[in-house]
Protein backbone atom coordinates (compact mmCIF):
# COMPACT_ATOMS: atom_id res chain seq x y z
CA UNK A 1 0.00 0.00 0.00
CA UNK A 2 1.52 3.37 -0.95
CA UNK A 3 1.69 6.27 1.62
CA UNK A 4 -1.17 8.36 0.61
CA UNK A 5 -3.15 5.03 1.13
CA UNK A 6 -2.25 4.71 4.45
CA UNK A 7 -2.19 8.56 5.64
CA UNK A 8 -5.72 8.46 6.42
CA UNK A 9 -5.48 5.28 8.44
CA UNK A 10 -2.58 6.84 10.49
CA UNK A 11 -4.56 10.23 10.84
CA UNK A 12 -7.33 7.96 12.24
CA UNK A 13 -4.94 6.62 14.92
CA UNK A 14 -3.43 9.45 16.03
CA UNK A 15 -7.10 10.76 16.54
CA UNK A 16 -7.51 7.58 18.19
CA UNK A 17 -5.10 8.29 20.70
CA UNK A 18 -5.40 11.88 21.22
CA UNK A 19 -8.84 11.34 22.14
CA UNK A 20 -8.57 7.73 24.30
CA UNK A 21 -5.62 9.90 26.10
CA UNK A 22 -7.73 12.44 27.04
CA UNK A 23 -10.58 10.67 28.42
CA UNK A 24 -8.30 7.50 30.41
CA UNK A 25 -6.50 10.90 31.88
CA UNK A 26 -9.76 12.53 32.71
CA UNK A 27 -11.58 9.27 33.68
CA UNK A 28 -8.70 8.41 35.92
CA UNK A 29 -8.31 11.87 37.61
CA UNK A 30 -11.56 11.34 38.16
CA UNK A 31 -11.50 7.62 39.97
CA UNK A 32 -8.41 8.57 41.81
CA UNK A 33 -10.13 11.64 43.61
CA UNK A 34 -13.47 11.47 43.34
CA UNK A 35 -14.89 13.75 46.07
CA UNK A 36 -13.14 16.64 44.12
CA UNK A 37 -15.16 15.60 40.69
CA UNK A 38 -18.21 15.45 43.14
CA UNK A 39 -17.78 19.24 43.76
CA UNK A 40 -17.43 19.88 40.25
CA UNK A 41 -20.15 18.15 39.68
CA UNK A 42 -22.45 19.64 42.26
CA UNK A 43 -21.53 23.35 40.83
CA UNK A 44 -22.53 22.81 38.02
CA UNK A 45 -26.29 22.65 39.47
CA UNK A 46 -27.38 20.21 36.19
CA UNK A 47 -28.49 17.33 38.34
CA UNK A 48 -30.44 16.58 41.55
CA UNK A 49 -28.22 15.67 44.79
CA UNK A 50 -29.37 12.50 44.96
CA UNK A 51 -28.04 11.28 41.13
CA UNK A 52 -24.51 13.58 41.30
CA UNK A 53 -22.60 10.51 42.99
CA UNK A 54 -23.75 7.60 40.73
CA UNK A 55 -23.84 9.92 37.77
CA UNK A 56 -20.22 10.90 38.95
CA UNK A 57 -19.37 7.30 39.49
CA UNK A 58 -20.75 6.04 35.92
CA UNK A 59 -19.07 9.39 34.08
CA UNK A 60 -15.31 8.92 35.43
CA UNK A 61 -16.30 5.02 34.63
CA UNK A 62 -17.17 5.61 31.26
CA UNK A 63 -14.30 8.25 30.53
CA UNK A 64 -11.76 5.89 31.86
CA UNK A 65 -13.40 2.79 28.99
CA UNK A 66 -13.80 4.83 26.53
CA UNK A 67 -10.29 6.27 27.09
CA UNK A 68 -9.36 2.27 27.08
CA UNK A 69 -11.33 1.21 24.28
CA UNK A 70 -9.27 3.68 21.73
CA UNK A 71 -6.29 3.40 23.21
CA UNK A 72 -6.58 -0.32 22.50
CA UNK A 73 -7.95 0.02 19.20
CA UNK A 74 -11.15 -1.64 20.10
CA UNK A 75 -14.53 -1.29 19.15
CA UNK A 76 -13.23 2.09 18.20
CA UNK A 77 -15.96 3.10 15.85
CA UNK A 78 -18.31 2.80 18.75
CA UNK A 79 -16.11 4.13 21.42
CA UNK A 80 -15.92 6.93 18.89
CA UNK A 81 -19.79 7.58 19.00
CA UNK A 82 -19.76 7.42 22.53
CA UNK A 83 -16.66 10.08 22.94
CA UNK A 84 -18.50 12.30 20.28
CA UNK A 85 -21.50 12.02 22.10
CA UNK A 86 -19.84 13.22 25.49
CA UNK A 87 -17.80 15.33 24.20
CA UNK A 88 -21.50 17.51 23.41
CA UNK A 89 -22.91 16.64 26.18
CA UNK A 90 -19.82 18.09 28.29
CA UNK A 91 -20.43 21.18 25.65
CA UNK A 92 -24.06 21.66 26.72
CA UNK A 93 -23.36 21.71 30.95
CA UNK A 94 -20.75 24.20 29.98
CA UNK A 95 -22.82 26.27 28.31
CA UNK A 96 -25.78 26.24 30.54
CA UNK A 97 -23.51 27.60 32.68
CA UNK A 98 -22.17 30.27 30.79
CA UNK A 99 -25.30 31.34 30.11
CA UNK A 100 -26.15 31.78 33.57
CA UNK A 101 -23.51 33.61 34.49
CA UNK A 102 -21.74 31.01 35.92
CA UNK A 103 -18.22 31.00 34.67
CA UNK A 104 -15.94 30.80 37.46
CA UNK A 105 -16.10 27.43 37.67
CA UNK A 106 -13.92 24.32 36.78
CA UNK A 107 -13.92 22.52 33.37
CA UNK A 108 -13.85 19.71 35.62
CA UNK A 109 -11.40 18.54 32.35
CA UNK A 110 -8.24 17.23 33.22
CA UNK A 111 -6.05 17.42 36.66
CA UNK A 112 -3.45 19.89 34.81
CA UNK A 113 -6.63 22.32 33.87
CA UNK A 114 -8.20 22.08 36.94
CA UNK A 115 -7.79 26.41 37.29
CA UNK A 116 -9.11 26.58 33.68
CA UNK A 117 -12.54 28.45 33.64
CA UNK A 118 -15.90 28.12 31.73
CA UNK A 119 -16.42 30.47 28.75
CA UNK A 120 -17.66 30.33 25.23
CA UNK A 121 -13.90 29.71 24.13
CA UNK A 122 -13.90 26.04 26.37
CA UNK A 123 -17.25 25.71 25.08
CA UNK A 124 -16.03 25.99 21.30
CA UNK A 125 -13.44 24.21 22.38
CA UNK A 126 -14.75 20.93 23.81
CA UNK A 127 -17.47 21.02 20.78
CA UNK A 128 -14.32 20.98 18.68
CA UNK A 129 -13.00 17.97 19.64
CA UNK A 130 -16.31 15.38 18.65
CA UNK A 131 -15.53 15.36 14.93
CA UNK A 132 -12.10 14.77 16.11
CA UNK A 133 -13.48 11.92 18.21
CA UNK A 134 -15.46 10.76 14.83
CA UNK A 135 -12.38 10.53 12.73
CA UNK A 136 -11.85 6.69 13.60
CA UNK A 137 -15.61 6.01 12.93
CA UNK A 138 -15.54 7.30 8.99
CA UNK A 139 -11.88 6.02 8.75
CA UNK A 140 -10.34 2.11 9.49
CA UNK A 141 -7.40 1.90 11.68
CA UNK A 142 -4.21 0.88 10.09
CA UNK A 143 -4.23 -2.83 9.07
CA UNK A 144 -0.83 -3.19 10.86
CA UNK A 145 -0.43 -3.10 14.52
CA UNK A 146 3.00 -1.85 14.61
CA UNK A 147 1.76 1.73 12.37
CA UNK A 148 -1.57 1.09 14.68
CA UNK A 149 0.10 1.00 17.60
CA UNK A 150 2.70 3.76 16.53
CA UNK A 151 0.04 5.81 15.78
CA UNK A 152 -1.90 5.57 18.89
CA UNK A 153 0.88 6.24 20.89
CA UNK A 154 1.89 9.55 18.63
CA UNK A 155 -1.84 10.34 19.43
CA UNK A 156 -1.39 10.40 22.63
CA UNK A 157 2.09 12.75 22.72
CA UNK A 158 0.01 14.91 20.71
CA UNK A 159 -2.77 15.56 23.25
CA UNK A 160 0.10 15.72 26.18
CA UNK A 161 1.84 18.24 23.97
CA UNK A 162 -1.37 20.04 23.23
CA UNK A 163 -2.10 20.28 26.85
CA UNK A 164 1.72 21.35 27.78
CA UNK A 165 1.19 24.47 25.52
CA UNK A 166 -2.33 25.72 26.57
CA UNK A 167 -0.86 25.31 30.62
CA UNK A 168 2.22 27.47 29.09
CA UNK A 169 0.06 29.87 27.55
CA UNK A 170 -2.22 29.77 30.81
CA UNK A 171 0.75 30.80 33.13
CA UNK A 172 0.12 34.54 33.09
CA UNK A 173 3.78 34.43 33.62
CA UNK A 174 2.89 33.74 37.51
CA UNK A 175 6.27 32.49 38.09
CA UNK A 176 8.14 36.11 37.02
CA UNK A 177 5.87 37.71 38.92
CA UNK A 178 7.45 35.30 42.40
CA UNK A 179 11.11 36.08 41.59
CA UNK A 180 10.51 39.73 41.21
Amino acid sequence: MSAAGILPSMVAALACGAVGGLYLAAGIAKLRDPDHFLGTMAAYRLLPDGLLAPAAWMLAGLETMLGVMMLAGVAVRWAGVAAALLFGVFAAAMAINVLRGRVNLSCGCLPGLAGARLSWLSVVRTLALAPLALVPVMVRLPGSWLLRGQSLVAGACLLALALSLSNLLSSDGAGEERSA
